[in-house]
């Protein structure tokens, strides 16, 4: 190899926004995934029961893209939040090709642990960090979002289509 392959990269992963976000994620989803399991739950499951806990009543397609979970993911852990008895699924009268989504009483009463469990998890992962600085990373994170959301919906995109199904598939 040549002086010129090893120069170093123009964005050092230390220094890149996304990078460290990504890894953060990763981090932080699983030591939210080893929380909610003992619970009898999966990561996307615990993302579909999250959104349910804010949005009841939605239907299946709905509940994945708000869960941010891709689509087959959403259909099996609906599958296993059914046969736990912690959603019903139900075709509305005036559109019998779609689900609708709703929480059960065993549903909701996992409420409260679950987010606990996230709470803590949270909790770990801010360890230390000035309140001030939690708050401005939020407010940074949401802006982010909100610029890549705008994006997003200026054009339909195969290449982020097909990055949405592989993120999500890497989640799931």
């Amino acid at each position: 190899m040549n002086d010129t392959m090893r120069r170093p990269p123009i964005l050092p992963t230390a220094e890149s926004f996304g990078h460290n976000l990504r890894h953060t994620n990763r981090l932080i989803q699983r030591d939210l995934g080893t929380r909610v399991v003992r619970m009898g739950l999966n990561i996307a499951q615990w993302y579909a029961l999250r959104t349910l806990w804010e949005t009841d009543g939605v239907t299946q397609i709905e509940l994945a893209q708000r869960s941010g979970i891709a689509g087959p993911a959403m259909v099996t852990a609906v599958r296993g939040l059914l046969a736990m008895g912690l959603v019903t699924r139900h075709r509305p009268d005036n559109d019998k090709r779609k689900y609708v989504i709703l929480l059960t009483e065993k549903g909701w009463a996992l409420q409260n642990p679950a987010l606990k469990a996230a709470m803590e998890a949270n909790a770990i992962a801010l360890q230390g960090i000035p309140p001030e600085d939690v708050a401005t990373c939020l407010r940074v994170l949401r802006a982010a979002h909100a610029n890549l959301t705008a994006v997003a919906q200026e054009a339909a995109n195969p290449a982020a289509d097909a990055a949405d199904r592989l993120i999500g598939d890497a989640q799931g």
